[in-house]
């Protein structure tokens, strides 16, 4: 492992230390939010994440205000098809504790149904690759579309854990996985 590989994992283990208490899910919250945390750095430089639930929301604006301990604040009437980048920029309050949003899938077509977003420590915009080798249980093959944020502008959504079998890459949003539709069990993000 380079030093400065080295570096990079010590510096997002340290900022991601602070966990958020979860929050139950109930019948009524159906948008998610986990914090990758970094567990190992693999040969290929992408961070091997770990995923920390941070609870399920009634409304995707609240999901995303947990996820980022409070920095994002788009209007209650944001859609996950009207969030974009720009949006996100003019809605979020910049600072040093805050994780970022890199992802958010969704168990139906076209940004509908139950999300997951997914906040981590550093954007992709950064050169950082983040991996998740197994979604977990409650959310294996579940998921039919998904967008990516942070310059996460290149996302694949892998048919087996570990990164295996089919393979779609999203640049960075797919509102249709196509044949993955309800078979993604790992994912990546990239610039």
């Amino acid at each position: 492992m380079s030093k400065l590989r080295a570096v990079l994992l010590i510096t997002l283990l340290a900022a991601a230390a602070p966990f958020v208490t979860a929050v139950p899910a109930s019948a009524a919250s159906s948008n998610c939010t986990v914090l990758l945390v970094p567990s190992s750095i693999e040969p290929s430089g992408a961070i091997l994440a770990t995923e920390i639930d941070l609870g399920c929301y009634p409304t995707y604006a609240e999901a995303l205000a947990a996820g980022s301990s409070g920095a994002i604040d788009v209007p209650e009437g944001t859609t996950p098809a009207s969030l974009t980048d720009a949006v996100l920029s003019a809605d979020t309050v910049v600072t040093a504790t805050a994780d970022v949003l890199i992802g958010t899938e969704f168990t139906g077509l076209g940004y509908g149904g139950t999300s997951k977003s997914y906040f981590a420590p550093a954007t992709c915009s950064t050169g950082v690759v983040w991996d998740v080798a197994d979604v977990g249980a409650a959310w294996d093959n579940v998921f039919s579309s998904g967008k990516g944020f942070g310059g996460c502008d290149t996302n694949k959504k892998f048919e087996n854990t570990n990164f295996g079998g089919s393979v779609l890459t999203c640049t960075p949003n797919c509102t249709n996985y196509g044949t993955l539709s309800n078979r993604v069990s790992s994912l990546r993000w990239k610039p």
